[in-house]
């Protein structure tokens, strides 16, 4: 209690003293009031000073100023600090010295033997420094690192430093600037420069260059890029990055962004004047190309949003080239939702571009595609709840294409009605009841006829009502053993439905491809879509299993089989499900310790047990030295009309052999459709708190008509708060058209 009522009384001796003016002085500016805490208080009247001892904690205008002794002088208005001498700033920084001189409001002094922690960890020292008007500090023989002492040797010197004749910190603009400075990496000098600056770590966003990239390869040649970015306000911005290469010349690219109260928008954009080779080989000399990427969202109010994502380009192989992008298909979208409770609604337009090389049927503009969907509360209809889902969809497509590649102008109308309910019994069986009832209503033109690809159909209308019921019933078992849990779920389901016919007559938007496996085995229907329903009486079974180990190891297995009361031939041949019996599907999950983790995806042959598909996936070891490896093989893949097999291999390693360094070295091959390597990896990385570094070499052996690939080297470093480089691509052995 006694020593509150000394810090109490030290505080407001203190404050009088400093925020009073003199009897005979008129007051000329506003006093900002001083709290004061210490452990002794002195005042020498004949000298006018007020001197605080022990455990000193000086708090004015957001500043906070500790140290074993203040000496205030009312004279000169400037107050001496000795003694582990630390200053808070309002900005969270914090300056450390062995001993102080400032002025009362601590805006001008002179500070001996200084440190800076900045509020991101980052440091700078010096032998003195100099403040000024409260804005600017002047370090004399300065040091500045974002890198931690070394906590076994702090006298090291750390990974990096800058180390200047003279540093100062704006702390109006944010901004430090060095004279006379030597960039040193674990004490070694390695760059110089007369003039050196970057933002205070404060900054987040600020004008300026970015780091610059730069290298060559075999699309561009030798190039540069110099990003600059503009800030307009602290809702936009923008970056202009032009490319300068030896091969293409100039190319500009450009991002800017804009954020409204309830609102944003982003749009990137590129364009070069450069030689256009097609995906068949044609030459089509210099051409304007370029790209334009952006989205932009609208929150009308808490229900209603609308917005849409732009993607275009002028050619396939353009995105690649620069590598801005590596999509197969291009998707643009504009868009209307309402959110509204447990109901959905949404208005989309769609456009896509089909990017892969080759012929391909044309792809739809979808204007519009229109669904609402209402769900009902739980237990409120027969104990279960209800469902309805309705939607409208209107597709047409440009016929400058061969008579192949169009397909059908669609416009669908679609209705559905559904109810679930689960039953949990005394025994522990869960049953699922489900019901489903809809109409599809469907009137295109130009639609192909299965048994003939250059018929096509005109004036097509059709109305396709469907009705289906399922029970699933499931009997989870758990047990616990010594050192680990259990758990066996059994599962059968039984569909009915009436039998779908193969119908020639319907477009076929959005159920091209069948996949089968352990995710959609309990499915209701096994195609991708709607355009194509799975009718006919089945029975899905199978089994789940988890064994989870007390130390964390868990073996998970999921597989199963269906049975349908006819073949349908709807489904391909080579889709598994085709058949009355269809194939095994399953998958295991097996991580029994952390060094080792597989997991595998399987197809089996219903007759012969041999695989028709199977993924595997798997690493072994510490991180030390952990391999892996990614094996595909599928049968036939479907995409349309066409079937393909597929069979690739993935293997490699990857090493954290020191506590910041990582090694990965992978390679992929290929042994279906053709044979050969696909791709050659090597990549070196060292990352800490304030150093970023990595080297990656990579040989692609992947052809294309109107791209070329070859060896490629890229690199990149980074310096916390300074900034960095990339070098996007080298290109030292090309392998294009060969």
């Amino acid at each position: 209690m006694k020593a509150k009522r000394v810090a109490l009384l030290c505080a407001v001796a203190l404050a009088v003293v400093m925020t009073s003016p003199a009897m005979a002085e008129p007051v000329k500016k506003k006093r900002i009031p001083v709290l004061l805490q210490s452990d002794q208080l002195l005042y020498d009247q004949e000298a006018n000073t007020t001197t605080a001892q022990g455990h000193v904690e000086l708090m004015r205008d957001g500043q906070i100023l500790r140290a074993d002794k203040i000496v205030y002088n009312k004279n000169t208005d400037v107050v001496k600090a000795y003694g582990h001498v630390t200053l808070l700033q309002s900005t969270g920084d914090v300056l450390f010295a062995e001993e102080a001189e400032l002025t009362s409001d601590m805006a001008q002094g002179f500070m001996e033997k200084i440190g800076i922690v900045f509020i991101d960890g980052s440091r700078l020292a010096a032998a003195d420094a100099r403040r000024y008007g409260g804005r600017y500090l002047i370090a004399d023989r300065g040091l500045y690192t974002a890198c931690k002492v070394c906590a076994s040797n702090p006298e090291d010197p750390p990974l990096w430093q800058i180390r200047a004749k003279r540093i100062t910190d704006d702390g109006e603009k944010k901004n430090v600037m060095y004279r006379d400075a030597v960039i040193e990496f674990a004490g070694v000098p390695v760059f110089y420069t007369p003039y050196f600056s970057h933002p205070e770590p404060s900054v987040k966003q600020r004008q300026g260059f970015l780091s610059p990239t730069g290298g060559g390869s075999q699309n561009l040649g030798s190039f540069a890029k110099v990003p600059y970015y503009f800030v307009f306000d602290q809702n936009s911005d923008m970056t202009l990055a032009p490319t300068f290469s030896s091969n293409d010349g100039l190319q500009v690219a450009n991002e800017f962004r804009h954020r409204f109260g309830n609102a944003s928008i982003r749009v990137n954009s590129s364009f070069a004047y450069t030689d256009l080779v097609s995906d068949q080989g044609v030459d089509k000399g210099k051409q304007l190309r370029g790209n334009v990427f952006g989205d932009a969202v609208y929150n009308i109010d808490k229900k209603w949003r609308t917005g849409g994502v732009l993607a275009l380009t002028t050619d396939k192989s353009y995105l690649s080239r620069y590598s801005i992008a590596h999509e197969d298909v291009l998707v643009n979208r504009g868009y209307v939702e309402n959110f509204e409770g447990r109901n959905y609604g949404a208005t989309n337009f769609y456009y896509f571009q089909d990017l892969r090389p080759g012929s391909r049927l044309k792809e739809p503009i979808i204007a519009p595609e229109v669904r609402y969907s209402m769900l009902g509360e739980p237990g409120k209809t027969l104990g279960g709840r209800w469902s309805l889902d309705s939607g409208f969809l209107m597709t047409s497509r440009k016929r400058d294409v061969a008579i192949e590649q169009q397909g059908p102008d669609t416009r669908r109308l679609s209705l559905s009605g559904g109810w679930e309910r689960e039953l949990v019994s005394s025994t522990g069986f869960l049953t699922d009841i489900s019901a489903l009832m809809r109409t599809d209503a469907y009137w295109a033109d130009n639609v192909t006829d299965p048994n003939n690809s250059m018929l096509h159909h005109q004036n097509v209308t059709d109305a396709r009502p469907f009705a289906q019921g399922s029970v699933t019933l499931r009997y989870p078992l758990g047990r616990r053993g010594d050192g680990y849990q259990q758990l066996v779920e059994p599962i059968v389901q039984l569909t009915v439905a009436p039998n779908m016919p193969k119908s020639p007559l319907l477009p076929n938007e959005d159920s091209l491809d069948v996949e089968f496996d352990e995710t959609n085995l309990f499915a209701s229907n096994r195609f991708t879509g709607i355009d194509r329903l799975e009718g006919g009486t089945r029975t899905s079974y199978g089994v789940r299993q988890t064994l989870i180990a007390d130390g964390g190891g868990r073996i998970e297995l999921m597989a199963g089989q269906s049975y349908r009361m006819k073949e349908n031939d709807q489904f391909k041949m080579e889709s598994g499900i085709r058949d009355k019996l269809s194939d095994y599907v399953g998958r295991i999950d097996f991580q029994p310790v952390p060094w080792f983790d597989m997991n595998y995806g399987f197809m089996l042959d219903k007759d012969t047990f041999s695989p028709k598909r199977h993924a595997l996936r798997g690493n072994v070891g510490n991180p030390i030295f952990r391999p892996f490896v990614n094996y595909l093989s599928i049968d036939q893949t479907t995409v349309g009309t066409a079937t393909n097999s597929l069979e690739e291999i993935t293997g490699g390693f990857s090493s954290t052999f020191y506590k910041y360094y990582t090694v990965v070295v992978s390679q992929k091959n290929a042994m279906r459709p053709t044979s050969g390597p696909r791709l050659t990896s090597i990549s070196a990385d060292y990352a800490d708190e304030c150093f970023l570094f990595g080297l990656t070499a990579q040989r692609d052996h992947t052809v294309r008509a109107d791209l070329s690939s070859g060896d490629t080297i890229i690199f990149h470093f980074y310096m916390k708060n300074i900034g960095g480089m990339q070098s996007s691509t080298i290109s030292t052995s090309p392998t294009a058209n060969n």
